[in-house]
Parts: C-alpha cells; sequence; structure tokens
C-alpha cells in the first residue's frame, strides 16, 4: 500500500506539489472552510454579539495607527492581553453593546491575527534612526529590498493572506520577465525584418539593373542585324523594367544608377532609330500594298509605343484595299490575265481565257443583288483577314475600333447609292402606290360591304347553270350561251381589279418581289455581320481595359505594402490576407466616360433597308391578293380537277366510291400562296419586314379567304335543299340539270354519255339515264356540293400547320432573344385565332345545313311510316 503523502493546503506550498490536481482540491476546500469562517464572524460582529472585545481591538488598532508601521512594544501587549482576555469580556458584551449602541464594528476574529506590514514612514522618531541605520547596513550588504510581502512573511509567515500576497508578487514578477523579453523579441524581430525588407529591395534592384543591361545590349545588337523584330522585344522588355509594366514594380533610382548612365543613353538612342527604321519600313508597306510586311511589321508597333502611327497608315492600306475591292467598273480594255482564272485539270489556255471572258460579261452585266454581294462579301472578307492583327497589335490605340468603322462607311456609302438609284429606276414608291389600289379594290370586292362579286352570283354565272357546273355538266357551250366554262374563266379572271394593268402580270411581280428579297436578305447578312463584329470590338476593349485596371490596382497595392511594411508587424501580417475591396479609381471614371460608340443605332443602310422593307410588304399583299383572287376564279368554274379527296381524316379516293369525302383545290392554292409570300419575307431575315409579312397573311386569310369560304358553303347548302337543290323534287337546281343532260344528249362524252360515263353508266345508253345513273350523278353531285363544307375544316387545319411552320422557321432564322424576334412570333401567333374563325363558321354553316335537310327528313319519315300504317290497315 502506497505510503500516505500530506498535501500542502497553502497557496506557496501547493506550487511544488507532485500532484497539482490534488494540491488544487485542498487548496480549495481551505479557501471554502476560509470562506465560511469570515462569513459566520461578520455576521456575528454585525449582529453586536462580542462587541466589547471587537470594539477594544478596533480602538487598539486605531491608537497604534498599525497602518504605517509596527505598533509599540506597550500596546501591543495592552492589545494581546485585551484578546486573551475575550472570554471574560464577552459576559459584559451586552452591556457594552448597550452602553456604545454596538458601534464601531468589531473586526473578524481571523483578521485580528492578520500581520501589519511595517514601512520606514509609519515608525516613531525614536525608531527612525534605527530603521535608518538598518536600510544603510541592508544596503551595505547587498540585501534585497524590503517589501510589503517580505514583512509580512517575516511578522506573521504561516498567515494565509502571506501566501497570497506573496504568490500575486511571484506572478506579477514572471509576467514582466515576460512581457520585458517580449519587447525585446519583437524589437529585434522588426530590426530583422527591416534588414530583410532591405536586403531584397537590394537585391531587387540589382536584378533590374542587370535586365536593363542584357537588354539594351540585345537590343543594340539586333538592331545592327537588322533584326527589328528582336530589337522591338528587347526595348519592349527595358521599357517595361523602366516604366513597371514588366509586372516587377517600377525600377528605382538606385536602380538606374547601378545599370549605368551610358546604358540608358544607349537604350534611348536604340529606341530613336528603331521607330525611324521600322515607320519608314511600315510606310513602304503602305503604299506598295505589302500584306507580308504589313503582317510583320503592325505587331511591333504596339512594342515601340507606336500605337496611333500604326492606326493611321493602317487605315491607308485598308481604304485603298477596299476601294479596290469593291470597284464595280469593268475595264474591257485591259488585257486578260490567265494568272487570275482557276486551272481546272487537262484544261487548255484557251478554255481559260473562254472563262475569264464570261466571267467579265458576268461582271459587266451583273444585277443589282450581285452589285450588293460583291461590296458586302469585299468588306466582310477584309474585316475577317485583319481585324484579329489589327485587334492584337492596335488595339490600344483603338485601331480595331477605327477599322470596324472604315469598313462599314465604304461598304455602307456604296451599298446605299446603289439602292438609291435601284428604287429610281424600278419607280418602286408609286409602283407600290397603284398596288394599294388594287389591293384595297379586290379587298372590297371579297371581304368588303359592296362585294360587287354578287351582282352576278359568287361564280359570275346564273344561278340556274350552278348545279350544271357541280354536276360537271356544264361543258356544253348551248346552256351557256354559246360559251363554254374555260372561255367564261379566262374572261373572269381578266377581271382582275386592274392588277394586270396598274402591276403587271404575276409572273413579272413575283420576280421583281424575288430580286427584291434577295437584296434584303444581302444587306441584312451583311448588317448582322458588322454589328456582331461591332459587338466583339466593345467587349475586347473592356476586357484590355479591366485588364489594364487590374494591373494598376495590383501595382498601387504592391507600393502601398512595401511602404507600410516596416511600421508594424500587424499591418504586415494582416495585409495580405484582408479582402480586397473595389474602389472607384479615377481610372474606372474617364473609362465609363471613354466608351465609345463604334456603329450608331439607326445607320444610312438601315434607313432604306426599312424603307425597302415597306414597299416590299405593300407589293407582297397586291400579290397575295391576287394569287388568292386567281384561285377564286378557278373554284367558280370548276371542271373534274377542282375537286380531289379531303386531306385530313380518313377519306377515300373520290372515284373509287361515290360517298367519298371531296374538297376544292381553292384552300390548297390559298394557302400555297399565303405560305410562299410569308416565308419569302422571313427569308428576308429583316424581322420588321417579316412581322408585316406575317400580319399580311393573317388579315388576308382572316378575312378575306374566310368570307369566301363562308358564302360558298351557304351556296353549297343551297344547291343541296330539298325541291330546290340537287335532291328530288320537281323544280330547282336537280331538275335544271335532268333537262339540260336531256338536251345534250349525243354531243359526246360531255353531253349525258359523259355525265354517265364518269357516273359508272355505259356509254352507249345515249338515248335515256338509267335511274341507278341517275342516282349515281345525284350523290356525286351531293359530294361536290358538300366540299364547300369541307373547305372550312381543311382550311382550319392546313392554318394550324401553317403557324407550326411559321414559328419553326422564326427560331431557325432569327436571334432567340431579340425583341423583334419576340414581336414576330406574336404575330405569327394571329393565326391561332384565324383557326377558331374557320371552325366557328366551319360550325355555323353545318348548323344551316342541317336545319335546311332536316324538314326533308321529318317529311320522308312521316310518308313511310304513314305508308307502313296505311298497307297494315
Amino acid at each position: 500500500m502506497a505510503p500516505f503523502v500530506e498535501i500542502p493546503t497553502d497557496l506557496v506550498d501547493s506550487l511544488g506539489c507532485k500532484s497539482p490536481h490534488d494540491a488544487l482540491l485542498a487548496l480549495a476546500n481551505e479557501s471554502e472552510q476560509m470562506a465560511a469562517k469570515l462569513a459566520e464572524e461578520l455576521a456575528l460582529s454585525l449582529s453586536g454579539r462580542g462587541g466589547s472585545g471587537s470594539s477594544a481591538s478596533d480602538a487598539t488598532c486605531k491608537s497604534s495607527k498599525y497602518h504605517h508601521g509596527h505598533p509599540s512594544p506597550s500596546k501591543r501587549k495592552m492589545s494581546k492581553s485585551i484578546m486573551e482576555g475575550g472570554d471574560n469580556s464577552s459576559s459584559n458584551s451586552k452591556d457594552d453593546a448597550s452602553r456604545r449602541g454596538g458601534f464601531p464594528i468589531p473586526l473578524p476574529r481571523s483578521l485580528r491575527d492578520a500581520p501589519r506590514p511595517v514601512t520606514p514612514a509609519s515608525s516613531s522618531s525614536a525608531d527612525n534612526g534605527d530603521n535608518d541605520s538598518t536600510v544603510e547596513n541592508n544596503n551595505n550588504n547587498n540585501n534585497p529590498t524590503a517589501t510589503t510581502s517580505r514583512t509580512l512573511h517575516k511578522s506573521n509567515p504561516s498567515h494565509p493572506l502571506t501566501h497570497a500576497t506573496l504568490a500575486t508578487e511571484s506572478i506579477l514578477s514572471s509576467l514582466s520577465k515576460i512581457a520585458s523579453g517580449g519587447s525585446a523579441a519583437s524589437s529585434e524581430m522588426r530590426a530583422l525584418e527591416q534588414q530583410r525588407q532591405c536586403l531584397d529591395a537590394e537585391a531587387l534592384d540589382l536584378e533590374h539593373a542587370l535586365q536593363i543591361r542584357e537588354g539594351c545590349v540585345r537590343g543594340g545588337d539586333s538592331l545592327m542585324g537588322r533584326r527589328y523584330g528582336d530589337a522591338a522585344r528587347a526595348v519592349k522588355d527595358v521599357n517595361g523594367i523602366l516604366e513597371g509594366r514588366a509586372g516587377g514594380g517600377r525600377a528605382s533610382e538606385r536602380a538606374r544608377e547601378l545599370a549605368g548612365g551610358d546604358a540608358l543613353a544607349a537604350h534611348a538612342k536604340t529606341v530613336e532609330v528603331l521607330k525611324r527604321a521600322i515607320g519608314e519600313r511600315y510606310e513602304t508597306a503602305v503604299q506598295n500594298g505589302d500584306v507580308a510586311g504589313l503582317s510583320e511589321l503592325t505587331p511591333l508597333l504596339g512594342m515601340l509605343d507606336m500605337e496611333e502611327l500604326g492606326v493611321k497608315l493602317y487605315l491607308q492600306y485598308s481604304q485603298s484595299c477596299l476601294c479596290q475591292a469593291m470597284s464595280l467598273e469593268v475595264d474591257t480594255s485591259a488585257p486578260i490575265d490567265l494568272s487570275n482564272v482557276p486551272q481546272e485539270e487537262g484544261m487548255s489556255r484557251a478554255a481559260m481565257r473562254r472563262r475569264a471572258e464570261e466571267q467579265r460579261r458576268a461582271e459587266q452585266n451583273s444585277t443589282v443583288p450581285m452589285k450588293l454581294a460583291k461590296i458586302y462579301n469585299a468588306a466582310v472578307t477584309h474585316l475577317r483577314h485583319h481585324l484579329p492583327m489589327v485587334a492584337y497589335a492596335l488595339g490600344e490605340a483603338d485601331g480595331d475600333a477605327a477599322l470596324v468603322q472604315l469598313v462599314h462607311v465604304e461598304a455602307e456609302k456604296r451599298a446605299v447609292d446603289i439602292l438609291r438609284e435601284h428604287m429610281a429606276e424600278k419607280e418602286l414608291g408609286r409602283t407600290v402606290r397603284r398596288a394599294e389600289m388594287v389591293a384595297s379594290k379586290m379587298e372590297d370586292r371579297y371581304a368588303g360591304v359592296s362585294r360587287g362579286g354578287e351582282e352576278d352570283g359568287l361564280f359570275g354565272m346564273d344561278e340556274t347553270n350552278i348545279a350544271n357546273v357541280i354536276m360537271g355538266l356544264g361543258a356544253g357551250g348551248d346552256a351557256l350561251g354559246g360559251v363554254d366554262i374555260v372561255t367564261r374563266r379566262n374572261a373572269a379572271q381578266r377581271e382582275d381589279c386592274g392588277f394586270t394593268i396598274e402591276v403587271g402580270n404575276l409572273s413579272d411581280v413575283d420576280a421583281a418581289l424575288e430580286e427584291w428579297a434577295l437584296v434584303m436578305q444581302h444587306t441584312e447578312s451583311y448588317e448582322r455581320f458588322i454589328r456582331h463584329a461591332s459587338r466583339e470590338v466593345i467587349k475586347a476593349r473592356k476586357l484590355r481595359k479591366e485588364q489594364k485596371r487590374e494591373e494598376t490596382r495590383r501595382l498601387k497595392e504592391m507600393e502601398e505594402a512595401n511602404s507600410h511594411e516596416g511600421t508594424e508587424e500587424s499591418t504586415l501580417l494582416s495585409t495580405p490576407t484582408t479582402p480586397r475591396k473595389k474602389v472607384m479609381d479615377p481610372d474606372d471614371e474617364t473609362d465609363q466616360e471613354d466608351d465609345i460608340e463604334i456603329l450608331p443605332p439607326h445607320t444610312a443602310l438601315n434607313e432604306v433597308a426599312a424603307e425597302i422593307g415597306g414597299h416590299y410588304s405593300s407589293l407582297e399583299r397586291c400579290l397575295l391578293l391576287a394569287g388568292m383572287q386567281r384561285a377564286f376564279v378557278h373554284a367558280n368554274f370548276p371542271d373534274d380537277s377542282t375537286f380531289t379527296e379531303v386531306a385530313i381524316g380518313n377519306a377515300h379516293h373520290y372515284g373509287a366510291s361515290t360517298r367519298s369525302a371531296l374538297q376544292t383545290n381553292l384552300v390548297e392554292e390559298c394557302l400555297f400562296a399565303a405560305r410562299r409570300s410569308t416565308l419569302r419575307a422571313f427569308a428576308t431575315g429583316h424581322a420588321m419586314t417579316a412581322s408585316a409579312a406575317a400580319n399580311v397573311c393573317v388579315d388576308v386569310l382572316g378575312r378575306v379567304l374566310l368570307e369566301v369560304l363562308t358564302r360558298r358553303a351557304e351556296l353549297g347548302a343551297s344547291l343541296v335543299k330539298p325541291g330546290e337543290g340537287l335532291l328530288d323534287g320537281q323544280s330547282g337546281l336537280g331538275q335544271a340539270a335532268f333537262s339540260f343532260a336531256r338536251s345534250t344528249a349525243g354531243k359526246g362524252l360531255r353531253g349525258v354519255q359523259g355525265a354517265a360515263a364518269r357516273a359508272g353508266a355505259k356509254v352507249g345508253d345515249a338515248g335515256e339515264e338509267t335511274p341507278e345513273a341517275v342516282r349515281r350523278r345525284t350523290l356525286l353531285g351531293v359530294a361536290r356540293a358538300a366540299a364547300n363544307f369541307n373547305d372550312l375544316e381543311v382550311v382550319a387545319d392546313y392554318t394550324k400547320r401553317l403557324e407550326v411552320n411559321f414559328l419553326r422557321e422564326v427560331d431557325a432564322g432569327y436571334p432567340p432573344r431579340g425583341h423583334d424576334t419576340e414581336q414576330l412570333r406574336m404575330c405569327v401567333k394571329g393565326l391561332g385565332g384565324v383557326v377558331e374563325s374557320f371552325v366557328q363558321a366551319s360550325s355555323r354553316s353545318m348548323e344551316g345545313l342541317i336545319s335546311t335537310i332536316l324538314p326533308r327528313a321529318r317529311q320522308i319519315v312521316n310518308d313511310a311510316v304513314g305508308q307502313e300504317g296505311g298497307g297494315t290497315g
């Protein structure tokens, strides 16, 4: 069993204990007991018990003035006798408390035995001599100076207060030593840091001086050897060190002194001679059009700070190249240069000469789109070849922006002149005004209030002959006044509201619109390219400015950090970790104000293109109405080719079954004209023109075509009206058709034989028509009359497909997130409302047909029921 080890309870002894944990527990227990004892004695003193002893002790302490020195021996004996007689005097505590009123409050018992520190000032005059002599002896003997803790230790070494005072002074002394040692170490570290900074600065200056000397020697040697590229790079390296653009900071005065004045003078001379030599060679290359020389010398201009001169000379070269490439004049007197003619394998020189002559003749007879294509291609080719090099070498002087502006000015000037001249030659404005008048007449004819076509009927013929036309029996000239359907159709097509006279025939107007669409397509393609190039140049310019600002800011922060490094260590350590705050520098404001606009929002070329686009839209509207009018006239005089099987749903071939669903070719012809016109406008790439064409398509389909199809459906309902139409009855169109068939018997297949043959009868039965043939002919007429109702359903389906096709073309040919593109999409989506209009018109027409046939059907049912009832009775 381990021997018992006594654990000290005082603070001083506990510092040397082997078990700090047990020592701390014992010290805490002792402190707790001491605190409880003090609290108990304080409570007793406040309650008045033990007052005599306390009062006597307090009085003794006051009389002796113990806080200035040790009490005298007589007073110490008296206080000792008072404390020894404390028990005897406790019996009289009540009397003393009543006589003194319980005041003053006596000290606790634990503090009565506390030692009193002694200072030289608290001793009496009699003892001063002794104390002085004692101090002198102590000083002479090199004794330690008397402190409060040492005095207390001498007077009462076992009291806890003495231990606490000694421990406090020991801790204070240790902390003072640590603080003084840390301050000395910090001073030494700062001195070492300053010494390191000085050494680093000297090493950097020496490195800069060596680099300057090496660059000067390399530049001079390269210049002597006419290696201008190496000389320019050496000059750039030296200038970067001298001006602080190399990333290592600006060279100091000490570095310049180390490099030597001779080296700097040689560098200045090298720069002067090199600039003069490169400038002369560059001017010579510009004058001679030496592309190889320009490509070699242009990158060197930025190294020598010659960007301004380089931009000026390069623009002169570009202008001369553009003038030569965009020239539209063909010199026929010049001999043919066979070196420029591409030679194929096995081609003779005579064949090459013939090909060159054909190219020259084609250039002489070039159209306006070909001329514009030559100008635009020259501009685009020049930018694609020269802009990257100019942006790299001369971008600091905005050479790329100047090049884009020059190319656009040269191309725009020539293109605008060509377009204005062509518009004046074609009298575009006058033609458009006449076209608008013709279009108004056609709209008023088919969808207006007057509806001029109703005077002679919808088909331009009497209603008596409508059934014959539907039946396919109207080819004979006797019933139509000696004029057949083809002749009447051609005559009706000549009544085109003045389109042929005022505007021209359909093929000529269509060819003219193809040419204008091609002109606008070339112009819009060039416009998109030049705008894209402008945006890229602006983006590159911003990146260069931002990089320059960042480099300047970094160098400034580096200089500030170097200037504040030696002040205090905390600043040195905290500067790199401090997050960078973006401060608005004056350079930033200057760059924001210096933002250039390479191309204006609206140029002269944009204005001409917009004007042509407006005229183009008006001509397209007139042409679309003329094409639809041609389809209307053809449908008003139908033949067998007019009717086809329904292209939607489940339909059988109309020739194979008399019960098959039919439709007319009116819908397909009108929708084809609308699709071709709108897609041609989309192909121009001009968003405003495309939007106008889409609106024209929506308006013409939603008003004109809807009105015509609705009226044709009404006519179809009248053709199948019982007693008046093709169904059984004693009068009306059905009887007229039958009489016409009998009157034209024996006149070939166009009469009854033709009708019977088409109805399925034999050709030899020309004398009379069998009941089966009549039934077939009637069903065929009903199917043809019902084709007008099917046209409304078909046009609704076709229009829905047309909308999907248009939206697909918009997504493929226009910028996805442009404002003009969104506007165009909204115009195309207007076809959705047109589809709803067709569906509603179809529903109304079917309701009218049902209301027309239903009374006759009820009568047939009633008659059948009545006959059956009579037979039964």
